[in-house]
């Protein structure tokens, strides 16, 4: 008998602790399915970086205004927008930054807003259940409704129920709906605005597209010869006046012998240096606002100055030279806006803007 109650005691134990084990696992995995699920109710904190980044092309919309974005209710502006891209590519030569598009409850609802790296550019009210109407001046006869500005072009329009298109087009009018209203204006602003929009990165990404056909024209761009924030100021200034820059090659070897002669030498009006420290302690004093145009100068220096160049201007057109004026950087956009507007043929241009191995022949010097 002992051998087999020692026998039930051992098996009782083992059961014992068995059925502790499970229990205990079993409130472990109770206590983690609870811990995960506190974990998924918490909410998600935004990376601080987040908070930091700006957009660098953003529309905000009243909540009224949603129903163009959300494609469940037909909403189609998305797709207008990448269109308004590959338009502006083909025809600017430049890739554009996508396009953030968020509501924003605290416009009026059929209020929308434009901005450009943070900034506000322009804004509108749209009414998305009704149309637009213009009169492209060919239109014969009255229409009524909301009288407003058409925003592109500044032109009077109206807008008008969705049941007098038939009557309004028959009129002679244009008519046009309120999302096609929204990206023509988007359209309009980012070619005004594409100068604004073009990084160094986005340079340097166009300049390496060209390796395959250009390569040696792409070899010979280095960050001594011609450095890629020339090229940017370069293209920049095209873009603002409305020229494309499809043709980069071409642009890119102008600008590698833009201020050269014949023989790669670059023929330039100097500045004193006296004249010169003057105008960087001005600049300096922090007293200078970025839009003066006398670089905070007294006006009988400002006077000397404009007097003195006219003389220095003949001097180098009689050598047959153009009129170029090379300064330090600190000082080029300030002396530039100085003389603009006396001498608009003048270039002004700073010794870094230049390629490390130009020759440069300083035939006079400008002083006070």
């Amino acid at each position: 008998m002992l051998p087999f109650i020692i026998l039930a005691l051992g098996i009782g134990m083992v059961g014992f602790v068995r059925i502790q084990t499970i229990k205990d696992e079993a409130d472990n995995e109770l206590r983690m399915e609870l811990s995960t699920a506190e974990k998924a109710t918490e909410p998600v904190e935004q990376p601080v970086e987040e908070l930091l980044r700006v957009d660098p092309v953003e529309i905000e919309l009243g909540y009224s205004l949603i129903s163009l974005v959300d494609e469940t209710q037909g909403g189609d502006v998305f797709k207008r927008i990448t269109n308004v891209r590959r338009q502006l590519a083909t025809e600017l030569g430049i890739i554009l930054p996508p396009v953030r598009v968020r509501d924003n409850l605290q416009l009026e609802p059929e209020k929308y807003v434009f901005k450009i790296r943070g900034n506000e550019i322009a804004n509108n009210v749209l009414h998305p259940n009704m149309l637009l109407a213009m009169n492209p001046g060919t239109a014969d006869g009255e229409i009524h409704g909301i009288k407003v500005t058409e925003p592109v072009f500044g032109l009077p329009a109206t807008w008008i129920s969705i049941h007098e298109r038939e009557n309004a087009e028959i009129m002679g009018y244009t008519v046009v709906e309120s999302a096609t209203v929204l990206t023509t204006h988007l359209t309009e602003l980012l070619r005004r605005n594409s100068d604004k929009l073009v990084t160094r990165q986005d340079i340097k990404h166009l300049i390496d597209n060209l390796k395959q056909d250009y390569p040696a024209l792409v070899d010979e761009i280095t960050s001594d010869n011609l450095p890629i924030s020339v090229v940017q100021k370069v293209v920049q200034n095209l873009l603002s006046e409305g020229i494309p820059i499809r043709d980069l090659s071409k642009i890119l070897e102008a600008i590698k012998k833009l201020y050269e002669d014949m023989n790669g030498t670059i023929h330039a009006i100097g500045i004193d240096p006296e004249l010169e420290e003057k105008m960087t302690l001005a600049l300096q004093s922090g007293n200078v606002a970025s839009t003066s145009p006398t670089m905070g100068l007294s006006p009988s220096i400002v006077n000397s100055i404009q007097s003195n160049l006219s003389d220095t201007i003949d001097e180098i057109t009689i050598a047959g030279h153009m009129p170029i004026i090379i300064c330090s950087a600190q000082i080029r956009p300030y002396f530039y806006r100085m003389i603009h507007n006396s001498y608009p043929m003048v270039s002004v241009i700073s010794y870094t803007e230049l390629p490390s191995d130009s020759e440069i022949e300083i035939h006079t010097s400008l002083s006070e």
